[in-house]
């Protein structure tokens, strides 16, 4: 048993759960025998994207950290530095009330992918976790720039999102991303864009991220997608091939 786990016993986690009034988005292991009742089971995540349990010396960084479940279970396994950033103030899911409970020393930021590089400064991570994002935001391209940005080079980006495979039927093999105007993908107006598998694998070597390992599951539109990637050496794809460099690109050498 870990030190952060064995110092919670079940029963004070039992009764933590009792009297929390937060949203449980996620669903993981709080102390031994005792979940999380949030529906997305961070552990499953953890095993289809092969995140070894064993991180002593290693930095990580957890963007839209939710209830900070990620966080805490890879600070638990001996990260040296974890930051979770997340768009809500901490109270929003929980995070703060967590953090005190399990004594942890993971860092919380309030801000946005997009402006990552300001948010951690000049570190640059051995681990970066991006799951249930990209399919929130309006500008997935610029998202995955800033992401690559802050990777140590050789180091892995784990991204979950929601596919559009299934809803696209005979063009599922391209790389094409349907987008949603409306509350079109779940009832969800805050769902902008859902990539094709190859389109995902697309997005991100062309930012700089090599793909490694893909898992899929689910249908229709519950039909989700984890892929591993590794950032690649030099300058992104994109900025060998572009005119269009934004500001924090790394500059392509000629």
């Amino acid at each position: 048993m870990t030190k952060l786990s064995s110092e919670v016993s079940p029963e004070s986690a039992r009764a933590f759960l009792k009297r929390s009034r937060f949203i449980w988005h996620q669903r993981f292991e709080l102390a031994p025998g005792v979940h999380t009742p949030g529906l997305h089971a961070i552990d499953e995540l953890f095993d289809l994207g092969g995140v070894p349990r064993e991180l002593d010396g290693k930095s990580v960084l957890d963007i839209g950290t939710a209830n900070g479940g990620a966080a805490f279970l890879m600070e638990r396994w001996g990260a040296s530095r974890v930051v979770a950033v997340d768009i809500y103030p901490p109270d929003r899911f929980g995070f703060d009330q967590l953090s005190s409970f399990l004594g942890s020393n993971v860092e919380y930021i309030q801000g946005t992918v997009y402006d990552l590089n300001r948010l951690v400064g000049a570190q640059r991570f051995d681990y970066v976790l991006f799951w249930g994002v990209l399919y929130h935001l309006r500008h997935p391209l610029l998202a995955l720039d800033e992401v690559c940005s802050v990777l140590a080079p050789g180091s892995v980006v784990e991204i979950e999102t929601a596919i559009s495979d299934d809803e696209l039927s005979s063009d599922a093999g391209l790389p094409v991303a349907r987008f949603y105007r409306g509350d079109e993908l779940a009832g969800d107006p805050s769902n902008w864009f859902a990539p094709t598998v190859a389109c995902l694998e697309d997005w991100c070597a062309s930012a700089g991220l090599q793909p490694e390992k893909t898992e899929v599951w689910g249908g229709g539109q519950g039909k989700r997608c984890l892929l591993v990637a590794r950032k690649g050496p030099g300058p992104p794809e994109f900025a060998r091939v572009s005119y269009e460099v934004p500001l924090r690109a790394e500059p392509a050498s000629h």
